[in-house]
């Protein structure tokens, strides 16, 4: 399993060694990972990589990746079939059935410079000073580490007085976050290359059963997900107006006491159910 992907190459050197069965997990990409163009690989580097990654996919028994978008990209090179098995979540160990006060909106996890959605930002600004009740009650939480970069722009937008910095936490505090929270958020970097990337807490998000806000590239995985399961809205970084219609309608819901989610086919992202799948495989 990779990265790192001189992984595979160990399991290539021991197929053609001993001619075993060989399971190939990708759990990011290889050649159209988001930070390969970073770095600064020649165009013989670069092609020795798709080389590699190729001889890789040719040679292995079976081929196994955690996105959707990752096994149609290696569907398109290799004759075989692959296999998406995407990270999922375990049993809830905490079940705080009291809600935050405060219409909170809380993001867990770190939030980079290059993940900074302005219309957000600005969404939150003209729902503060155009409605008295959101002015009175919003709060955002942000939880885990966040970029000077990042904080610059929120105060630009004059939501200090709105933040609530809570920094890292512990994994069982994060749930108990999560699950006590108003809304959930969620945001990738908008770029072709992160239409891939379904982070680990998605699964935690979808199962603490509060509504998801998610921003990122168009057709991504987690679009696809959030879709599906019946979770939240996706938006992208150009829809402005659906975001604020958005938010404004779930804070609507909050004050009428039913701001709910309604999921729908969670169980499949269950880590035994996963499991089964991996079973089944082998």
């Amino acid at each position: 399993t990779g990265p790192p992907h001189s992984l595979h190459l160990i399991g290539l050197q021991l197929k053609k060694k001993l001619g075993v069965k060989w399971i190939t997990d990708f759990r990011d990409p290889w050649t159209t990972i988001s930070y390969h163009k970073k770095l600064r690989l020649s165009s013989k580097s670069t092609e020795k990589h798709k080389q590699l990654e190729q001889e890789v996919l040719d040679n292995t028994d079976k081929i196994t990746t955690t996105s959707f978008t990752t096994s149609k990209e290696f569907q398109n090179i290799v004759n075989k079939e692959v296999n998406t098995i995407t990270n999922g979540y375990d049993n809830q160990l905490i079940q705080s059935n009291i809600l935050d006060q405060k219409f909170t909106i809380s993001h867990i996890g770190s939030l980079l410079s290059e993940r900074n959605p302005m219309i957000l930002w600005q969404a939150f600004k003209e729902l503060i000073n155009d409605n008295e009740n959101f002015k009175n009650t919003f709060q955002l939480n942000l939880v885990g580490v966040v970029s000077e970069a990042v904080l610059k722009t929120i105060y630009e937008y004059e939501l200090k007085d709105y933040i609530n910095l809570i920094g890292y936490v512990s994994h069982k505090e994060a749930i108990k976050l999560q699950q006590q929270s108003q809304v959930l958020l969620l945001i990738e970097i908008n770029s072709e290359d992160t239409k891939c990337i379904i982070p680990g807490k998605l699964f935690e998000y979808m199962v603490a059963e509060r509504p998801i806000i998610a921003l990122g590239p168009k057709e991504s995985d987690v679009e696809t997900i959030i879709k599906q399961t019946n979770t939240g809205h996706y938006f992208e970084y150009d829809e402005y107006d659906k975001l604020k219609s958005i938010i404004l309608e779930q804070f609507n819901a909050y004050q009428q006491g039913n701001l709910k989610t309604h999921p729908i086919g969670l169980q499949k992202y269950h880590r035994k159910e996963l499991t089964k799948q991996l079973a089944k495989l082998i």
